[in-house]
């Protein structure tokens, strides 16, 4: 079921859907189908795994395309989930069909990707449209199989690999039991780190064709962690264990103590070699680290308390500087109308569009849609939004201009949001450029 999941994430992408016309056939189910290539051949079986590219969407709206996925998309055909779906259409085909299938938008999201409710864009009753071609199925023990022979293929390859990197680098260093390659490039003057001290160390991550996966320059700060406790792979934490304090080493990892058969992300492929310059910086006690850890707590958490003191006083004298004299809502919200709208009132459950722009007591701006060239679309009142802003905005009515300053308490609270420090007051200027109103 976790292909299903992957789709219903999948619904939200961009691209085009075509195919609606008249000249559909109708199933007893209800399925409207129509075939633009139909072949007389063996059709998959509930289970088998199938590999199609696919596009779908309503009349007007842009869903899903697989286009986006190399390879097609591949997942195992699942029986119908009601009489009349996607899942029925694919059982009709055979490898090489192309097809459309049309069935019931409602009936797509609630039963089959199992959404809470039918999304905005959509009403009861649309139809969703499916353009699919079948290019393969092969059944569960096939896929295993071939996933296997695909899998050893890779296997072969990277050894071949890692040896031509060896004979390419005139490297003659004889390999330890487990398979490392240790090679020191300058002996540090301390000692070698004993388990679960913590040390720090500078590392570039590279596979043996030159691929740079990783650097801790480019991170702009070294790695500290607890030896022992298998910070990456056992090839890197038996090489930190060999070296000293101050030192340097090349680490040439194989896959039996790297990663194996496991691929990580898109950059290193199964079976991979992986080759690590390290830089042992410093040793620590695991007490002395967590001494500094509770340091650095203990500060921020007396920094934070006294920005929650210090909150109220910097918005009374914003409010003073500025001449701001209204009053404050129950929630704390000071509403000052700039310009009164003279179009739809928002009230909550409807979709709005804001422009705004976002900054602190002190006229730094951290967030503003008018400089994006784009306003924020969201449900009003459903906790899309920070607390002062679905009060706000349902002040409002199209066309207007508001300020809000709004107080931590409605806003981020003791969050620190990097541009927002925590109990930050923020201050927004808003323009109402539409409401929805809720059906």
């Amino acid at each position: 079921m976790n292909y299903l999941k992957n789709l219903a994430v999948m619904i939200m992408a961009v691209l085009l859907i075509t195919s609606c016309g008249s000249d559909y056939k109708t199933a007893d189910t209800g399925l409207e189908y129509k075939f633009y290539v139909q072949n007389d051949g063996d059709k998959p079986n509930v289970g088998d795994f199938i590999t199609i590219d696919m596009h779908y969407g309503t009349d007007d709206t842009v869903l899903f395309d697989s286009k986006r996925i190399p390879g097609g998309l591949t997942f195992p055909l699942d029986s119908p989930f009601y009489a009349g779906d996607l899942f029925e259409g694919i059982l009709m085909m055979s490898k090489g069909d192309s097809a459309s299938f049309r069935s019931s938008a409602d009936s797509f999201y609630l039963v089959v990707a199992r959404a809470p409710e039918l999304p905005t864009f959509l009403n009861p009753g649309d139809m969703i449209t499916f353009e699919v071609k079948l290019h393969d199925f092969k059944s569960r023990e096939q896929k295993e199989a071939d996933d296997a022979a695909e899998l050893e293929a890779m296997k072969v390859e990277a050894e071949a690999a890692h040896l031509a990197y060896l004979e390419e680098n005139s490297i003659t260093v004889e390999p330890l039991e487990s398979g490392l390659i240790y090679i020191e490039d300058k002996r540090g003057s301390g000692r070698q780190p004993k388990i679960d001290e913590m040390v720090t160390i500078n590392l570039v991550v590279m596979l043996v064709d030159g691929t740079k996966v990783f650097s801790t320059a480019d991170r702009g700060e070294p790695f500290e962690y607890q030896y022992g406790q298998k910070f990456d792979t056992d090839g890197l934490e038996e090489g930190v264990g060999l070296m000293r304090k101050g030192g340097k080493a090349t680490l040439i990892v194989p896959h039996q103590i790297a990663y194996g058969p496991e691929a990580r992300g898109q950059v290193i492929p199964p079976y991979s070699t992986i080759i690590y310059e390290v830089e042992l910086v410093n040793i620590r006690s695991k007490e002395a680290y967590d001494k500094e850890v509770a340091a650095k707590q203990a500060q921020r958490e007396a920094e934070s308390e006294q920005r929650k003191l210090n909150e109220t006083v910097l918005r009374n004298q914003y409010l003073a500087d500025n001449g701001i004299t209204v009053e404050p809502t129950a929630t704390g919200l000071y509403y000052i109308e700039v310009e009164k709208g003279t179009g739809e009132k928002a009230v909550p459950g409807s979709t709005v569009q804001v422009h705004y722009t976002g900054t602190l007591l002190d006229g730094t701006v951290f967030d503003s849609s008018v400089d994006k060239g784009q306003p924020l679309e969201f449900a009003l009142g459903q906790g899309r939004v920070i607390k002062g802003w679905d009060e706000g905005i349902a002040m409002m009515n199209v066309g207007g201009k508001a300020k809000l300053i709004i107080p931590s308490d409605i806003a981020y609270g003791a969050s620190d949001r990097g541009t927002i420090p925590p109990y930050s007051t923020l201050v927004f200027d808003v323009e109402l450029i539409s409401v929805e109103l809720p059906e």
